[in-house]
């Protein structure tokens, strides 16, 4: 089995072949491959599981005949990886991500081939500059065995966009429970836990990026602050060095002077600060179907979540939990209105825990598994 993403670590998608590896590595011979070398491979995955990829791990730059020594042995590695690929070793390659992970990988062979789309077309179809229009995407879609969505509403959204390319599905993210509530037992020692009286804490979990809507949850929050609220958000999610996103939310946030915001920055384990949590909150502008949303669920934290692919799946028309508009208006709204009606905690914690029972990670990882029969 060969999976492929961009990232080794990072967000949902990361997290999401992590848990495949976990599952499958004493069953299937499994490569991981990404585009760039990343370092710190074996501290993230089991020994058994091997690594390989596209480019060659960060050269040291110097003096010229360094360089050229340099440019000689990315050539010849990049040649051997092509050689490697074309020998169609592999029985299933999976695909992790749409985009570039998609279309650069596409031509290799295998019986099996399935790739992941997380994305909601009809909001950021980012890949049309990846492919620089509808029909090549799609052609690409149709090379793979199958085009696995996260949501129905994925589905939905990749026909109405670029036009059915005859091989989608739905197949949902499996959600490990029980490793979610092992961990959420670790006790949580760099922050102070307890709480004022009166005092809603939500608690916000996702890389400090665009997608997310951090942006809009702190002009939010500062509307909030203004008319006297109680209350304290966390954000538990770590920076992206690609992007200058976190230094804009840290000047927004001092520019303002927010007080009840803490980035509590990246956590291996954010279950633990997940527990603490009268509502789990996400701002996301957009999202395929939030994977944390879901943990979150897990725990039996009332859920708080804008409206965006997949809530209804998992909330319904507002039955199982608080949905909003993804804006800072309706941020502004959502968190009013569960700390004016303070009985709505209660209410949807019940709710919750009922809705707990679709989240089954021997179903959803036994109906992937069948593609592979």
């Amino acid at each position: 089995m060969l999976i492929i993403n961009d990232l080794l670590d990072g967000g949902g998608v990361e997290k999401l072949m992590q848990d495949f590896i976990r599952a499958w590595h004493t069953r299937y011979e499994i490569t991981v491959l990404t585009e760039n070398y990343q370092e710190n491979f074996e501290h993230m995955y089991p020994a058994d599981v091997r690594y390989m990829a596209s480019t060659p791990e960060k050269t040291i730059s110097g003096s010229p005949i360094r360089k050229c020594i340099n440019k000689v042995y990315k050539r010849v590695y990049t040649g051997r990886f092509d050689a490697q690929m074309k020998e169609g070793r592999f029985d299933i390659i999976l695909c992790m991500k749409e985009g570039w992970p998609m279309k650069n990988f596409s031509y290799l062979k295998a019986p099996l081939r399935y790739a992941w789309v997380h994305t909601d077309y009809s909001n950021y179809h980012y890949t049309y500059g990846v492919y620089g229009g509808t029909e090549p995407e799609k052609r690409v879609m149709q090379s793979y065995t199958g085009i696995i969505c996260v949501s129905k509403q994925i589905e939905r959204e990749i026909r109405n966009v670029i036009g059915d390319p005859g091989n989608l599905m739905v197949r949902y993210n499996p959600v490990d429970v029980s490793d979610i509530l092992y961990k959420a037992e670790e006790p949580v020692v760099d922050v102070n836990t307890s709480v004022m009286p009166g005092r809603v804490r939500f608690v916000s979990v996702g890389r400090l990026n665009y997608q997310k809507g951090y942006d809009l949850l702190l002009e939010a929050c500062h509307m909030l602050e203004l008319e006297g609220y109680s209350f304290e958000v966390w954000i538990v999610g770590g920076e992206e060095t690609w992007s200058d996103e976190h230094n804009r939310l840290y000047r927004t946030k001092k520019r303002l002077g927010i007080e009840s915001v803490k980035f509590l920055g990246g956590r291996k384990n954010p279950y633990k600060y997940m527990k603490y949590a009268d509502w789990f909150l996400s701002s996301s502008v957009f999202e395929g179907y939030s994977l944390v949303s879901q943990e979150a669920a897990v725990l039996g934290v009332p859920l708080l979540l804008t409206r965006c692919s997949g809530v209804d799946e998992l909330l319904g028309d507002d039955e199982y939990g608080m949905t909003m508009e993804p804006s800072v208006l309706g941020i502004y709204q959502g968190m009013k209105k569960v700390m004016d009606c303070s009985e709505l905690h209660e209410k949807y914690r019940e709710r919750i825990l009922e809705r707990r029972k679709i989240i089954s990670y021997e179903e959803r990882i036994s109906a992937i598994e069948e593609l592979f029969e």
